[in-house]
């Protein structure tokens, strides 16, 4: 018979203990399972925020002027 390699809940090991307790009451209160699916909500509404914006990359932005209505040729 072989044994099991003990089982380590990496996130509790790797949290503090504030924020644990802390993850341990948002899974409670929005009925969420596991650690890692908490995790995951959390860095969603964190990097997204709630309305669901995230600034979007600046490449490809023209620093000319900006022009409101139609161009008329003069």
């Amino acid at each position: 018979m072989s044994r099991r390699s003990e089982f380590r809940n990496e996130v509790k090991t790797r949290l503090r203990d504030r924020a644990y307790d802390a993850l341990q009451l948002y899974k409670q209160v929005n009925g969420i399972e596991s650690d890692s699916a908490a995790l995951a909500r959390i860095a969603e509404q964190h990097l997204f925020g709630a309305v669901g914006t995230l600034p979007v990359a600046i490449g490809g932005v023209s620093d000319d002027l900006g022009h409101f209505g139609t161009t008329v040729a003069a």
